[in-house]
């Protein structure tokens, strides 16, 4: 199925997305006593409601590990269990640390049943894992079994997505602070925004963009100036310049498309020189990566098989690893396959 059907299913009516911003501060090294949470080798500690404290304690010296799955679209029938399958292979073959999903988890945009096999396969997992959400994630038909983003954030129970709240509403931007062991600042941080799913709203919002600088401002007060990897679901605009110059790695099967998005989000990160990468899903026949002024702009694998994208394109994931020993941590990726 190509783009232009497999896009019919959703709305293009409007959203309007909520202003909400959060200032993080920063604290000394967590104690278990302080609300921590151990999985695997990562101590996690939620600080805010928009910023998670993890440690990586691993008994050798070693890579923190991310494995990256994007566009599973969960609905009813077999291709359910494929992606499951394709998901599972992956976990057993690359043991991740944390599993990051960048958005259209599950075609709740339709006006068939919608079907929550996703979560059960996600929290089964033996790692943590969190999400971004994409346009297909909003329940814009309300067909049955539909679920607001609210629901199924709290249906994550063994995840770790994070928000911030204004009197408007809620919006799903939040970052992780990656330190080691004994780290007393985080090493590198990891944010994580949402996109709409209406016309004009299909980009990172500007009370997430407004948010993000105030993160920044906030870490310039606590001298926290570690390079940051921003994981979204949609590509930026970027990325179509990235494959014009041709300095790529990767395919480019099917047009860029960035939606929304006017270049504003990658200006912003760009003046922070502090982002080294951006990892996205939304075009499944797209896997390319390249160095854009500094920033490695990096599509992920499709992993699911319940849209669009022909057979004989492989699905997967996309491993990053970050060295958090390492003076200024840089993420390293291949792309991977159960």
């Amino acid at each position: 199925m190509k783009r232009r059907s497999f896009l019919a299913t959703s709305s293009l009516s409007g959203l309007a997305l909520t202003r909400a911003l959060s200032i993080g501060a920063f604290h000394a090294p967590a104690r278990a006593d302080e609300g921590e949470q151990r999985l695997g080798d990562l101590l996690i500690h939620r600080r805010q409601s928009d910023q998670y404290e993890v440690r990586f304690t691993p008994a050798r010296d070693r890579a923190l590990r991310l494995l990256q799955i994007t566009d599973t679209h969960f609905y009813p029938g077999p291709a359910a269990d494929r992606t499951a399958a394709v998901i599972r292979g992956l976990v057993a073959a690359e043991k991740p640390d944390l599993v990051i999903h960048t958005g259209d988890f599950v075609n709740n945009d339709s006006f068939g049943q919608v079907e929550w096999k996703g979560l059960e396969i996600m929290n089964d997992l033996s790692v943590p894992w969190t999400l971004c959400f994409g346009n297909h994630d909003y329940p814009v038909k309300q067909g049955p079994g539909s679920l607001p983003l609210d629901e199924i954030s709290g249906r994550i129970t063994h995840g770790l997505q994070g928000h911030v709240d204004s009197p408007a509403g809620r919006h799903y931007c939040f970052r992780y602070d990656l330190l080691t062991g004994d780290g007393v600042k985080p090493a590198t941080s990891l944010f994580f925004f949402q996109v709409g799913y209406a016309e004009g709203d299909r980009k990172i919002s500007a009370p997430q963009l407004e948010w993000f600088d105030r993160q920044i401002a906030a870490d310039e007060d606590r001298e926290v100036d570690g390079p940051i990897t921003v994981f979204v679901h949609i590509p930026l605009l970027e990325y179509r310049a990235l494959f014009e110059r041709g300095a790529v790695e990767g395919v480019k099967g099917e047009n860029v498309c960035f939606d929304s998005d006017t270049g504003e989000s990658f200006a912003r990160f760009a003046r922070t020189n502090r982002v080294v990468g951006v990892f996205c899903g939304h075009d499944h026949v797209n896997n390319y990566h390249g160095d854009w002024e500094g920033v490695d702009l990096a599509y992920g694998r499709v992993t699911g098989w319940g849209g669009y994208g022909a057979a004989d394109w492989q699905r997967g994931g996309r491993l990053i690893e970050l060295d958090l020993a390492a003076p200024r941590p840089l993420p390293r990726h291949r792309e991977v396959f159960g």
